[in-house]
């Protein structure tokens, strides 16, 4: 029986805006010849007819024997060049903005807020998150899928120093999961040892654990631990069994203890 959910990381995504000013270009208006060239010329409409359709570069060759009028015409062949000047401009603006957007994902430097991934030891990951100030807090993590691939539940785990508590996990199952019959924790062929549900979120419903000193010993000594979870409206007789690997947890917990260690030593 298949119980994915989504896994509880955020993936981060940048948005690019690209603005391009649009700039309206006035269509240039051939000036019209007053009533001296039109008398002095039988012929000048005849040959200013075409130049009211030919290309701009064409208008000033029509009227070279004008001086008035080709003078006339300069800013007419001028002004395009005015007018594309910004629009030019723009998309090296825009490129510029993209560069830096770009500088920035190809630094791989996460935002505050985000989760990263610090180290892995086989399957378990270092996992921290960017805090704004000071050091940033880390755990361990791992997905756990079921026989088919699918990311069902997760598990977190950190250590800790106050009591008989020597780490405390906390595992995500989905929201379908029963919450009375809780969830079951074994390591290897030991006996399975039940753990209530806290609450529930729209990632799915959390169960704190907390491991003593034996149990978490058993955990650096062992290969795999089992997690049973029921779903809703399952057969009790047929719960859901979760593979959690221990390869290279001793190895990741000594190193997030070693780097909590540190907080500890500055704190003091």
């Amino acid at each position: 029986m298949n119980m994915p959910i989504k896994p509880s990381q955020a993936l981060l995504a940048a948005l690019a805006v690209i603005a391009a000013p649009a700039f309206a270009q006035d269509s240039a208006t051939p000036a019209e010849p007053d009533s001296a060239a039109q008398s002095s010329t039988a012929e000048a409409p005849a040959t200013e007819a075409p130049a009211a359709e030919a290309p701009a570069t064409e208008a000033p060759a029509a009227e070279t024997s004008s001086g008035e009028d080709a003078t006339a015409d300069a800013p007419a062949a001028d002004a395009p060049d005015a007018d594309e000047q910004p629009a030019a401009a723009a998309p090296a603006t825009s490129a510029a903005g993209a560069a830096t957007a770009t500088d920035e994902a190809a630094s791989g430097e996460p935002k505050v807020g985000s989760y990263y991934a610090k180290s892995s030891h086989t399957d378990w990951t270092v996992r921290c998150i960017k805090a704004e100030q000071g050091k940033d807090p880390c755990e361990l993590y791992q997905l756990m899928q079921d026989a088919d691939g699918n990311s069902v539940a997760e598990l977190t785990l950190i250590p800790l120093t106050n009591g008989d508590v020597a780490a405390g996990a906390t595992l995500v199952a989905p929201l379908e999961t029963d919450l009375i019959q809780g969830l079951g924790f074994a390591v290897d062929n030991g006996k399975p040892r039940g753990y209530p549900f806290s609450f529930c979120a729209p990632v799915g419903c959390v169960s704190r654990i907390g491991l003593s000193a034996e149990e978490l010993g058993q955990m650096k000594r062992g290969s795999a631990a089992t997690v049973t979870l029921m779903p809703f409206g399952g057969d009790p007789k047929q719960p859901v069994e979760l593979g959690l690997s221990l390869a290279g947890f001793t190895a990741a917990f000594d190193e997030l203890s070693a780097y909590a260690a540190k907080d500890a030593a500055a704190a003091e």
